[in-house]
């Protein structure tokens, strides 16, 4: 068999951003998600950069497996800082009542997460989050970028540093990332102490969303 290079793998999988953000997009208002109350409600946080449509295959099976699917609008492209971006996603909370919370996150979406998890949740309306090539640590990449929006994944970020320190809640997290990923160096940066770890046969920070296996981790970690 084969074998294909870390790079056309990482080709591929910025064809697969472009085509998320500039073909395939569809406004939020497009898609139909019935909203159930059988099941524990589900906050879906993209990474950065990116909205609503890169999460719309969790979004369609969580959905049709009777969970009610939430986003918050006030995120846009989420470019803000991390605890303001928390701070919407929890105003989010409040306005719908929601208890019992799941939130899927991917890549910067998954430091929101825990942000709310460590210091938004004081009436425990969030009980888990998966996140998906999430760099806890942050990733080597953007040490030279200067655009302001990249300065918090930097390794050893102020933000980062802060969220590490609340490890009391890392029970309640799980980070699925895979064997490499281009925009989060090196990919060991996902792995998160004390928390479920789960390392796909995957290689891309976007294509990983369009994997039917990540789909079904999540379906699977969701339901238990």
């Amino acid at each position: 068999m084969k074998r294909i290079s870390k790079t056309t793998h990482w080709i591929k999988d910025y064809l697969y951003a472009l085509g998320r953000h500039f073909l395939f997009y569809k406004p939020i208002e497009k898609y139909v998600w019935p909203v159930k109350k059988e099941k524990s409600p589900i906050i879906l946080i993209p990474g950065l950069f990116e909205k609503h449509d890169f999460l719309e295959a969790f979004a369609d099976s969580l959905s049709l497996a009777g969970h009610p699917i939430y986003f918050s609008k006030n995120l846009g492209r989420n470019v803000k800082d991390i605890s303001k971006s928390a701070e919407l996603v929890r105003d989010l909370i409040k306005e719908k009542d929601l208890r019992s919370v799941i939130i899927v996150a991917h890549s910067k979406g998954g430091l929101i997460g825990k942000y709310l998890l460590g210091f938004e949740n004081s009436d425990d309306r969030i009980k888990k989050l998966i996140t998906i090539a999430t760099p806890w640590k942050g990733s080597s990449l953007f040490i030279l970028n200067l655009h302001k929006s990249f300065k918090e994944l930097r390794p050893m970020s102020d933000i980062l540093n802060k969220l590490y320190e609340q490890k009391q809640v890392n029970h309640k997290i799980v980070s699925i990332y895979g064997e490499s990923d281009n925009v989060i160096w090196p990919v060991e940066s996902c792995h998160l102490e004390g928390a479920k770890n789960i390392q796909v046969e995957n290689h891309g920070h976007h294509k990983i969303l369009f994997d039917k296996k990540v789909v079904d981790i999540v379906m699977s970690e969701v339901e238990k």
